[in-house]
């Protein structure tokens, strides 16, 4: 009997047949299917218990020896494979932190070679930040410092959770302030350090997310003066690894700005994610932006953005005020004056228990910047001795006509010390 050729449909050649040998054909046939789908299905579960295999292999190779970057080298032949390879080491958990910044380094690598696939590994990414936030956070910061399409993923997913959203924040602030480059031990015994500038452009990032995190709330007032000072501190020479940095961040994004302008577009940025649009345009209106990147200028500018805060809320002019005040006591000596016009405008709306601390930052003001300080102080005197800010009677109050007709070592600047 002639067979028809297997491509031609089962039922269409079966009709052709007689009745006998269609029923004697059939059972055979049939048990023939069962077969090839058994081991079609055994053949899967094999290639699925290798994948295991193979993970668990490089688990233990990772955990006898991080630093041979096993993980980090994953060949990313199939996504689905690999994504569940990753998913399930999470899940297994990491026995050994030195494993953390590999595994990082990994999701990064794999999202990189899978956009299409940019929220596959959000679970893994989450679970892995909030028990290693440190290591996790430190290693994005590090190997995907002008972040990418792919660490910007990152950074979504990891600012989508309150668990690690907070630690997330605290960890930016905490490179912010270590200009201009921060240096941190990660579980593997890595120490590079960490751009200032990069915890910037991650800012910049989250900041022009379609949502906002409740953590950016929370941490504001913070986040506001941490920019303001950076975009006052990028006038200062920079070193050269970190302007070969923010050349490299320049060309992925298509940036033009310096790096002090820069850190202001990610305060107007975080600004228009606070839904204060109206602060951003009227300082445009008064081209008080392009006055605060002038060193000459920039604490006048700096008193025209706290008078607009003034008139947002009370309630971020304390915060402002006490983040202000422990800014200050880091012994930053460069940004006295601007800080001191900031609280000469937020201090009649904040509480007398920041103003109390005012006495102290007059000695800190003629010390670092005596010039500057002695001209502002006979601008603003009168604000200060008449806006309530210090007590009637008060030594500083009768202390602000002397510093400005005084010097250093003078009775006057004596009298406030």
């Amino acid at each position: 009997m002639e067979q028809r050729p297997p491509s031609v449909p089962k039922l269409a050649w079966v009709e052709e047949e007689e009745a006998g040998a269609t029923s004697a054909q059939q059972p055979e046939e049939l048990e023939q299917f069962q077969l090839l789908q058994e081991h079609a299905a055994q053949d899967r579960t094999q290639e699925q218990e290798a994948a295991r295999g193979r993970l668990g292999r490089t688990a233990q190779e990772e955990t006898a020896g991080a630093g041979t970057g096993v993980l980090a080298n994953l060949p990313f032949l199939d996504a689905e494979i690999d994504a569940a390879m990753l998913d399930l080491l999470v899940e297994k958990g990491v026995s050994n932190p030195m494993q953390v910044p590999a595994m990082v380094r990994s999701i990064h690598q794999w999202l990189t070679a899978n956009e299409a696939a940019g929220h596959r590994l959000d679970k893994a990414l989450l679970e892995l930040t909030e028990e290693y936030p440190s290591d996790v956070l430190i290693t994005l910061l590090r190997w995907a410092p002008s972040c990418d399409r792919a660490a910007a993923t990152m950074w979504g997913t990891i600012m989508s959770s309150s668990r690690t959203a907070e630690p997330a924040l605290r960890l930016l602030l905490d490179v912010l302030s270590a200009w201009p480059v921060h240096s941190v031990y990660t579980s593997d015994g890595d120490n590079a350090g960490v751009f200032a500038l990069a915890a910037t452009v991650a800012l910049w990032r989250i900041f022009n997310l379609a949502w906002r995190s409740p953590v950016v709330l929370e941490y504001f007032s913070n986040l506001f003066l941490r920019l303001l000072f950076q975009a006052y501190i990028c006038m200062q020479d920079m070193p050269e690894e970190v302007e070969t940095f923010w050349q490299g961040c320049q060309e992925q994004h298509g940036l033009s700005a310096n790096p002090n302008s820069f850190a202001l577009q990610t305060l107007k940025a975080l600004l228009c994610q606070m839904r204060y649009e109206h602060v951003v345009l009227s300082m445009e209106r008064k081209r008080a932006w392009d006055t605060l990147l002038c060193a000459d200028t920039h604490h006048c500018a700096v008193r025209l953005l706290a008078r607009e805060m003034r008139r947002v809320s009370i309630i971020w002019c304390c915060g402002m005020a006490s983040c202000l005040f422990d800014l200050l006591s880091q012994g930053i000596s460069d940004w006295e004056l601007p800080a001191l016009a900031f609280l000469v405008e937020v201090s009649p709306m904040a509480s007398a228990a920041w103003l109390s601390c005012l006495p102290a930052l007059c000695p800190l003001v003629a010390a670092a910047a005596w010039d500057a300080a002695r001209a502002l102080c006979c601008c603003l005197g009168l604000a200060l001795c008449t806006s309530e800010l210090l007590p009637a009677g008060h030594l500083c109050a009768c202390s602000v006509p002397a510093l400005c007709l005084s010097g250093p070592g003078l009775p006057g600047l004596e009298q406030m010390r």
